[in-house]
């Protein structure tokens, strides 16, 4: 019997001798493609010791009072004989009581994603601090990130939610007039998602790592921030300074501090410190003593413990407004304040706080009598200046970070594994099974005693976006019977439907005949504008166009743009972020390199293979290899290899049920697939540790490729700087200087040259010192 140790927050739990302990793991289920699954186990129970009782401080009996808050999962450590098997946290389920006396707790495991959850709870993305990412709001600003290929996390999508703009023709709409250009506040900020990312790692003090949230991918994917049917102006909001204060009562005794000038709080709590209960409220007063502009309007944000509770709005001098809260018992309150306008100002802000108190007392004869107080605590701020720079947090669409954060790994269809307590490997699920090794575990499964069972498969898997109320998707819709980029695979089976269904809005554009200029609406079939769901969008490469913009200064005749859609090109090859088959708005062509395609297709098409089964063994695990063992490993019995659907493991005895998958992949890790770029230059290449690797050595050879880090010892994107093609092929030119182009839109080339195969090695090295070596095939053409 193995000796298995339990630890929450430090403190080893005394476990029952005979307690079987059974922790289940899955990521990818057959069942449910479109869930992230993590380590869990049965409820188990430990007995009610004295040292025990202490760690969960007597949860059975509610009059003790306690520093836990019983409904929340705490952290905990699990070890099989010293070597740890998981880490994660654990909830208290329930005490068990014989006869009055504790007995026992019954406690569950979780592994280390489950508790994503409890760090995002219910918070939505706005309340968290995007102030890093805010920039002057004017229209010369909005205009170079509209035209400039630098590299900007805040851009300006060219969609409109107003009116319907038009090209040629010379109507009140036509932006390619002069007098009737696009306005800069007509327009909606979009922000980088992986920059979200950033923002939501800082909050919860968590990182997500993985070479694919550094690729072209990831990194060209935005978040359309529109929460508002017309964009409103708002500057950053600034916290409110209490630098200065005073307070005293009504027999001028000074009570006590309510004011923290350190952190800017202000805290209020129910307050009886007589024998006799009292009575009273807590008015929090607003003044505005003078500011610049008495035509703006400004608002106070109010944050009590730390959520946003109510917005006060103000315009010019006088009392902007009043907040009273009854002293009732659990009150307990601390406050910050925000302050933000819808235009560039100086404001002075005075503040009250009063305390009003009806208190009963014995006289000393035993009859109460009662006496009125009144505690008043000021605070004067210095003049606080809000400057025109966009508030990022006041546009962003209304999403929780959970929402969020679930809407990115099905778009992608990302796995979450913990590298630790607060690191989260996310990548998407064929990089993160080429990770895994092939383990043949023959001799330790009882090959006598195997269930073999048909794969349940679902007759149809739909991949949906939230409907768009935009024309342009109506009339699609109409007309092709399918919402724009959603997609149904349907198979000849008789099984359920299933749907994997993304959070987002997925918003059709439309190029105007003959140009690269390729706008949006957020216009319903009436033209009349509405307040998407949120919506993502890809960034393309620059291209030049002729339209005419307004910065508020000027209108300028604008060439180069920042086109946003639904694909982006990368090294010369083509991704959407439709999940199906759809026809580029931007580059009249089929993209095959969708969702479906590019992240689903590798799991599903083994799954369907007709010789694949659900297969259910038994083994019984060495310590070494239950401690080691990932769920992306391959494993090989006797002359069949599997994936795995589900591992539960006894770690008290040892012995593990394995639910596995038929595997028809290739018999090898995979390896780095042929590498095309069309023109010799820089080329960003995830190299992606296999399980086991601690260093890959890059070998460019005599290839002429130079490469930015030789040696690396974690999954990486490397830069690679690729020669030209010595022998380009020519392409066919008509007499006008036009290249000619097949029906398909693809060059005519002719039959000279050819394409360069540039080999570049990876020698991996493993923890046990032995070796693996990848080829990395780079094809240039320049054509």
């Amino acid at each position: 019997m193995r000796k298995v140790q339990v630890y929450i927050e430090g403190e080893r739990l005394e476990l029952f001798n005979d307690e079987q302990i059974q922790v289940t793991s899955s990521v990818q289920n057959v069942q449910d493609i479109a869930k992230v699954f993590t380590d869990f186990s049965q409820s188990f129970t430990v007995p009610g010791s004295e040292h025990n009782n202490a760690i969960f401080q007597h949860f059975y009996e509610n009059s003790v009072d306690t520093t836990l808050d019983h409904q929340l999962r705490r952290s905990a450590k699990i070890e099989i004989d010293l070597v740890t098997f998981r880490t994660g946290k654990i909830q208290l389920e329930k005490a068990n009581l014989k006869k009055g006396r504790i007995e026992s707790y019954t406690i569950t495991f979780y592994g280390d994603v489950r508790t994503l959850q409890d760090y995002f709870g219910e918070d939505k993305l706005a309340s968290l601090d995007f102030s890093a990412y805010t920039h002057s709001y004017s229209g010369s600003e909005i205009e170079t990130r509209i035209t400039s290929s630098s590299d900007y996390d805040v851009r300006y999508p060219l969609i409109s939610s107003d009116r319907l703009w038009v090209y040629g023709g010379g109507g009140a709409q036509d932006i390619s007039q002069n007098s009737y250009h696009i306005h800069y506040y007509e327009l909606f900020p979009a922000l980088r998602v992986a920059r979200i990312l950033d923002v939501i790692q800082a909050s919860y003090g968590i990182s997500f790592v993985g070479t694919f949230l550094n690729t072209d991918r990831f990194l060209n994917l935005y978040l359309h921030l529109k929460k508002a049917e017309t964009f409103t102006f708002e500057t950053n909001p600034t916290k409110l300074d209490f630098s200065y204060y005073s307070g005293y009562d009504t027999t001028g005794y000074i009570q006590r501090d309510v004011f923290n000038t350190t952190d800017d709080t202000v805290h209020i709590e129910y307050d009886n410190e007589d024998i006799y209960p009292s009575t009273g409220s807590h008015r929090l007063l607003f003044t505005c003593s003078s500011v610049s502009d008495l035509s703006a309007t400004y608002y106070i944000d109010v944050y009590s413990n730390g959520v946003l509770e109510t917005t006060l709005t103000g315009q010019g001098t006088g009392v902007i407004d009043d907040l009273t809260y009854g002293n009732d018992v659990g009150l307990d309150k601390t406050f910050y304040f925000m302050v933000r306008a819808n235009a560039s100002i100086n404001i002075n802000i005075h503040f009250n706080y009063y305390q009003y108190r009806t208190e009963y007392y014995d006289d000393g004869t035993g009859n109460l009598q009662q006496i009125y107080l009144l505690y008043i605590f000021t605070a004067t701020t210095p003049s606080l200046t809000l400057n025109a720079d966009l508030d990022i947090n006041s546009n962003m669409p209304d999403l929780t970070v959970s929402d969020f954060i679930k809407g990115i790994l099905k778009e992608f269809n990302l796995t979450i594994s913990p590298l630790s307590k607060t690191v989260f490997e996310l990548m998407p699920l064929e990089d993160w099974y080429a990770k895994g090794r092939i383990l043949n575990i023959t001799e330790h499964t009882d090959i006598d005693s195997i269930d073999i069972e048909r794969v349940k498969l679902f007759k149809k898997i739909s991949f949906k976006y939230q409907q768009s109320e935009s024309f342009l998707n109506r009339v699609y819709a109409d007309n092709f019977f399918h919402e724009y980029g959603d997609l149904e695979q349907t198979y000849d089976y008789d099984g359920t439907e299933y749907l994997v269904e993304s959070p987002f809005e997925n918003l059709r554009h439309n190029k105007f005949t003959g140009t690269n200029l390729q706008v949006g609406y957020y216009l319903d079939r009436n033209y009349q504008k509405y307040i998407p769901k949120p919506v993502l969008l890809y960034m393309d490469s620059q291209k030049s166009v002729s339209f005419y913009f307004n910065n508020g200064t000027t209108t300028d005749h604008i060439t180069t743009y920042m086109p946003f859609g639904q694909d982006t090109t990368i090294s010369g090859t083509n991704y959407s972020i439709n999940f199906g088959p759809e026809i580029s708005t931007l580059k009249d062509i089929n993209i095959n390199n969708h969702l479906f395609n590019s992240y689903y297709s590798a799991y599903l098409n083994n799954l369907y293979v007709k010789k694949n089964r659900l297969v259910y063994v038994k083994c019984y695990f060495p310590i070494p290899l239950l401690t080691s063992i990932r769920l992306n490993d391959r494993v090989i019995i006797r002359d069949k290899r599997y994936i795995i659907n589900e591992i539960k493991a006894n770690l008290t005895t040892g012995d593990v049920d394995l639910v596995l998958l038929l595997d028809f992949r290739k018999t090898l890790r995979t390896k780095f697939p042929f590498i095309s770029i069309k023109t010799g230059g820089l080329l960003k290449t995830p190299i992606i540790f296999p399980n086991g690797a601690k260093q890959a050595d890059i070998d460019v050879g005599t290839t002429g490729i130079t490469v930015s880090t030789p040696t690396i010892y974690e999954d990486t994107v490397v830069d690679f700087t690729l020669p030209a093609n010595p022998t380009p092929a020519d392409l066919f030119i008509a007499e006008n200087g036009d290249y000619l182009d097949t029906e398909d839109i693809f060059n005519y080339r002719s039959e000279y040259g050819e394409i360069e195969i540039l080999p570049v090695e990876v020698t991996y090295t493993y923890e046990d010192g032995s070796t693996e070596v990848d080829t990395i095939n780079f094809q240039v053409s320049d054509i």
